[in-house]
């Protein structure tokens, strides 16, 4: 169902110039709130239109219209599945000991893995993780606290730590100069600042489905990161490009704010790669739509998530598909929101004969077919 609620939350103004116009680029319609997968009925399933900005003045997009918190992250989705993450998680790991903090606080700790991690080699250290959701088991390790709750702008850091880090947060905060102001304003001048981002133009400009969405609101390039920060007074003192997701590591400390100017170069080059973005998802599913009609054989949709979502929005041909595959075991039985389709175990695949798999999964993609392909069923088709 469509959501009618006062609760949504309007963005009438650029977050980064508030006296810049708005220029509108495009609108997916009737998204779901949700990329999580679910027992509830789907007459309980609520989408919205997602309406696309740009700020003329800044080149910083962004998303119009917003769900409150508690629709978005319903169901819990991001278990960080897969070598790829693990990859990222160790990577990161290791480019935090590299700055030797002897105690740490995590905002958005996930299932806590990054902090279990960097403790099992650190083993004297302390590490603080804060994580308001619940569906995670909590790593039990001396020296490991949880704190289940929520990070915003009340928040109060109540005690010294050597670093402030968080993973792969920074792009779902509504609001991501305050985000940092409020980092910023609490932190001593000694405390490091280091955080993981998506390196989002990378992932906008190959086409990646999971880049922007009701969860990934702000086009955050690094160009409009580094001036972001400068902006609120962060000094950048080391960077990391992780590649295989890929994202970007920073280290950061607190500085004096600086001014900084917004080329218009930047509002071309993200206005061009959002657009093309856009038309690179229409194509797809037209491509996809070709190949389902014209196949005799039984066909499966990789993925309980947003790329899936993002295909059957966009108008793929759903008459022919099975059922959508995924190896996460805690979406395997459930439901992908916004769909009627129920999540299922690749494993299923195993002796079929004429079968094909839709795995358009962005950078999980080589894994996932690598996977299917030497463990399952070499006989299987892969569109992507």
């Amino acid at each position: 169902m469509t959501f009618k609620n006062n609760n949504v939350i309007v963005r009438k103004e650029s977050l980064l110039d508030s006296s810049s116009k708005l220029e509108h680029l495009h609108t997916f319609r009737n998204m779901p709130s949700s990329y999580g997968c679910t027992t509830q009925t789907k007459s309980d399933d609520i989408s919205m239109n997602q309406i696309w900005d740009i700020c003329e003045n800044t080149g910083l997009v962004q998303l119009r219209k917003i769900f409150p918190l508690e629709l978005v992250y319903k169901f819990p989705h991001n278990y960080a599945f897969g070598n790829i993450w693990k990859n990222h998680d160790l990577e990161l790991s290791n480019f935090i000991e590299e700055m030797s903090p002897k105690t740490a606080f995590e905002i958005g700790a996930g299932s806590g893995r990054l902090g279990k991690l960097y403790l099992s080699k650190n083993t004297a250290n302390h590490w603080t993780a804060l994580e308001p959701n619940h569906d995670y088991d909590e790593v039990v390790m001396p020296n490991f606290v949880h704190l289940r709750e929520w990070f915003d702008s009340t928040y109060v850091i109540d005690k010294h730590y050597d670093a402030i880090i968080h993973s792969h947060v920074l792009e779902h905060s509504y609001d991501p100069i305050s985000f940092l102001k409020t980092i910023h304003d609490q932190i001593d001048n000694d405390t490091l600042h280091i955080f993981s981002i998506p390196n989002l133009f990378h992932w906008v400009q190959n086409k990646f489905t999971n880049a922007l969405h009701f969860e990934h609101t702000v086009f955050l390039t690094e160009e409009l990161v580094d001036n972001i920060l400068k902006t609120i007074g962060f000094e950048i003192l080391k960077k990391h490009y992780h590649d295989e997701l890929p994202c970007i590591f920073y280290v950061t400390k607190k500085s004096e704010p600086k001014k900084v100017t917004y080329s218009k170069s930047i509002y071309q080059e993200n206005k061009k790669v959002f657009l093309d973005y856009v038309a690179g998802q229409l194509d797809d599913v037209k491509k996809l739509n070709t190949k389902i009609s014209k196949f005799d054989g039984e066909i499966f949709l990789f993925g309980g998530h947003i790329w899936t979502q993002f295909l059957i929005s966009n108008g793929l041909n759903m008459s022919k598909i099975k059922c959508i595959l995924d190896n996460s075991p805690m979406k395997q039985g459930k439901r992908l929101y916004g769909t009627s389709l129920k999540v299922k175990s690749p494993k299923i695949l195993k002796g079929r004969e004429r079968v094909a798999v839709i795995v358009m999964v962005a950078q999980y993609s080589k894994e996932i077919k690598d996977d299917i392909y030497n463990n399952i069923n070499n006989k299987v088709i892969f569109w992507d």
